[in-house]
């Protein structure tokens, strides 16, 4: 219920990880939807085509190129282009953002199974401690070590230290001497997106068994439960996997988890009256 893609599955390591474990994987098609509007997107593809155009792509916004009030389809268009994308919204995306990373090649694979196998292989007989709130890390020439709040103390030669941003931002791991200004102000700097899954278990579907994706235009509320995955055909299970990011995620991040579920079921209600 955690991570569960492979994307861009061609040339990734991950693939390979996963042909070493045997375990099983779904090619996802995500042309097989119901649910699209083609029209919408087809306007959101002639403003993209404005992109390629503007004369500071590092300060430009996606949104700068979009109408000021664009319509409720348009809206719900570059919900799906973009928040469920990037976890962004386009006015905080800059024109470069949109086209960082490398090309993905080859299908994007589901795994039922989740991705626990494939790090347990990865990890074989290297020792790794969960659970570790970690408070300080303190390096020198020496070496580095590393402090638990439990009080114990980790010594290594070296040390990795890859948390999320949110956990620099505020600051409570005391780095031994301090981060350098440049990731200081790198840190300050950088937002950090939203991006949630709910997942959905039902006796039986009620929906189209045979589609990987639903899509829902929620004309009073454009981009709210707009993506769906078809987990019966991906699992084998009668559950369906909803995507929020951005705005919608925030706003339904701060409502209880009853009221999250009532919000999918209204929509699902809805889409399949």
């Amino acid at each position: 219920m955690g991570a569960s893609w492979i994307h861009g599955s061609s040339g990734n390591v991950m693939t390979k990880v996963l042909k070493e474990t045997g375990d099983p994987s779904y090619a996802f098609d995500y042309d097989n939807s119901t649910g699209g509007d083609e029209h919408a997107m087809g306007e959101l593809a002639r403003y993209q085509k404005k992109l390629e155009d503007v004369e500071d792509p590092d300060t430009a916004t996606v949104a700068s190129v979009m109408p000021r009030r664009p319509s409720a389809a348009l809206r719900n268009a570059l919900n799906i282009n973009y928040p469920l994308e990037f976890a962004a919204e386009p006015r905080q995306l800059s024109v470069t953002a949109t086209f960082e990373g490398r090309d993905l090649k080859g299908p994007d694979l589901l795994l039922p199974r989740g991705y626990d196998r494939l790090l347990a292989h990865v990890r074989g007989d290297i020792p790794v401690r969960t659970q570790q709130v970690v408070t300080g890390v303190r390096h020198s020439g020496d070496g580095v070590s590393v402090t638990l709040n439990k009080g114990d103390t980790v010594r290594a030669d070296r040390a990795v230290i890859t948390v999320p941003i949110g956990v620099l931002k505020a600051g409570t791991i005391d780095f031994d001497p301090a981060l350098p200004n440049a990731k200081q102000e790198a840190v300050h700097a950088l937002g950090a997106g939203l991006l949630d899954k709910l997942w959905l278990e039902f006796p039986k579907p009620f929906w189209d068994k045979d589609i990987d994706v639903i899509e829902w235009f929620d004309r009073d509320n454009p981009g709210l439960w707009s993506w769906w995955v078809n987990g019966y055909k991906a699992f084998g299970k009668p559950v369906l996997l909803g995507f929020n990011g951005g705005d919608h995620a925030h706003k339904l991040a701060q409502v209880s988890d009853d009221e999250v579920v009532d919000s999918a079921m209204r929509a699902l209600h809805r889409m399949h009256a």
